[in-house]
């Protein structure tokens, strides 16, 4: 009798370990994968920003945008 419980709790606790390492993988496989997908989020964000900055600064340093302001200032 003490030998199947012994043999019951061997299989049970063979049978949480194996199910607990493989939702563990799941886990990070995809925690992984919501990074990358939250870092090319950022990157998107961080090119648009560079391309409105350059814009502005081409409106910035244009020399009809001085005169503008000059004009506004009289």
């Amino acid at each position: 009798m003490d030998n199947d419980i012994a043999i019951i709790a061997l299989v049970f606790i063979v049978i949480v370990g194996t199910t607990a390492s493989e939702m563990f993988k799941h886990y990070l496989k995809h925690k992984q994968k919501a990074d990358a997908d939250g870092v090319a989020d950022i990157k998107a964000q961080n090119q648009a920003l560079i391309e409105r900055i350059q814009v502005l600064e081409k409106l910035v340093t244009d020399s009809d945008f001085e005169l503008k302001q000059q004009f506004k200032k009289l």
